[in-house]
């Protein structure tokens, strides 16, 4: 995969891709949104933070993913890639199929590419301010764009404390593509359709930007 930091062109493989997910500072909130999930039919999980081990070549830097049903839906996520011993920050989607979420939250996230920006920034770059840095989702609805999500990192555990995690549950973090968790949506799942995120750097004035289609294959079942 070919990524860029500051002009430089970064070429990687990932070994390892991992989701992260109730990764809440505030643990009443992560309970609380445990129990919302159950009333959905999802599974508790047996351990929070919940770390799921999925195929590294699921992450994708391509503008279009394809789904077999639109019952999927992504949710904007910081990505932490381990390259050449240093870590960067990226942008990514964990899109999920909901459907299959509520049999298993692992398969649910392995049948669908992790989309995520070709730009990244070192993590050194933003370490001081994590807590300040904004990240927003949009989702389009009868061709309007809709705030989907929004907030700051602070919501959610430090990238040390969160790779301590890792380490401890016996994950090698090298050459490691780690999404740190989401936010709440404002309102319930949209599927399919076009996906756009923002993750913004006030102090310096940047941000990075993640968008992409959902495309339906031709399901051979229904013929």
């Amino acid at each position: 995969m070919e990524f860029t930091c500051n002009g430089t062109t970064l070429n990687w493989t990932p070994e390892r891709l991992v989701i992260a997910g109730y990764t809440g500072k505030n643990q009443e909130a992560v309970k609380k949104h445990i129990a919302e999930l159950k009333e959905l039919g999802i599974p508790a999980p047996p351990q929070v933070p919940m770390l799921y081990d999925l195929s590294p070549e699921l992450l994708q830097t391509l503008s279009e993913i394809t789904v077999v049903h639109n019952d999927s839906s992504g949710e904007a996520e910081v990505v932490l890639m381990h390259i050449d011993s240093e870590w960067y920050v990226g942008l990514g989607s964990d899109h999920t199929d909901r459907v299959l979420e509520a049999v298993s939250i692992q398969k649910s996230k392995q049948v669908c590419a992790k989309p995520v920006t070709k730009e990244l920034w070192p993590l050194a770059s933003i370490a001081d301010r994590w807590d300040q840095i904004e990240i927003k989702s949009w989702v389009e609805i009868d061709g309007k764009e809709h705030l989907y999500q929004s907030g700051v990192l602070g919501e959610f555990l430090e990238p040390k404390k969160l790779m301590e995690i890792v380490k401890t549950r016996g994950y090698d973090s090298v050459n490691m593509a780690l999404y740190c968790g989401t936010l709440p949506l404002h309102g319930g799942f949209v599927f399919g359709g076009s996906f756009r995120a923002e993750l913004v750097d006030n102090k310096e004035g940047r941000k990075l930007e993640l968008n992409y289609q959902t495309k339906l294959l031709k399901n051979a079942e229904e013929e």
